[in-house]
């Protein structure tokens, strides 16, 4: 999925991006213009609250009993992605099959002293070329159809809208706060220059007062 963004001739145009994988093999990602939002904002993302949830939905979609992997227009299925996946593999020979087609393997792994078994996957929330956060989850029971499916993609695109909305309402927070400390005394560059932890400072002590 690919979006177009408008930016100003100097403007660097910078881009949020959330994708879900299994290993190396890209399930699917969705793209959001971060310009939209203040560079502090930007640059200082916390969805660590969001994750937990989306793992859970996550391994839930992946390991349904069945899917849609249809694209319909107008009540018509204008491509099935799985079909057409398949046709492709009856084209080669046996040997070949076994190498591509797509079931990977469960694993076991020990961590804490808990026992988890699964296909492992992995979510990231990324800006530009540089990590935000990424999370490692395991799909027990994963049904490799998955791979192809609507179902899949509607789910991330949710996921993603849910940290574009979060990261918006942060934005406003922070907006006022840029507000309560201007009108405290600190210049607008001031504050641009604060790290995080001066920032914060900077709001405590205006909140005692």
């Amino acid at each position: 999925m690919n979006l177009d963004f408008k930016t100003t001739k100097n403007e660097q145009t910078n881009i949020f991006k959330f994708a879900l994988y299994q290993d190396d093999v890209l399930f699917c990602e969705k793209i959001f213009d971060a310009n939209q939002y203040n560079p502090f904002t930007r640059y200082s993302v916390n969805i660590r609250n969001v994750l937990p949830k989306a793992i859970n939905k996550l391994q839930r979609v992946l390991s349904k009993k069945g899917y849609n992997t249809r694209y319909v227009v107008n009540g018509e299925c204008v491509y099935d992605f799985f079909a057409h996946h398949c046709d492709e593999i009856k084209q080669y020979n046996s040997q070949k099959k076994q190498r591509i087609i797509y079931n990977p393997p469960s694993i076991s792994q020990n961590i804490d002293g808990k026992v988890i078994k699964g296909v492992p996957f992995k979510i990231g929330l990324y800006i530009n070329e540089n990590t935000i956060v990424e999370r490692e989850f395991y799909v027990d029971n994963f049904h490799p159809v998955s791979r192809w499916s609507a179902d899949v993609v509607r789910l991330v695109v949710d996921i993603a809208d849910e940290i574009s909305e979060k990261i918006k309402q942060d934005d406003i927070n922070n907006t006022w706060d840029d507000y309560t400390m201007i009108n405290a005394g600190y210049s607008f560059a001031q504050i641009r220059q604060f790290s995080n932890a001066e920032r914060n400072r900077a709001l405590r002590n205006l909140t005692r007062k």
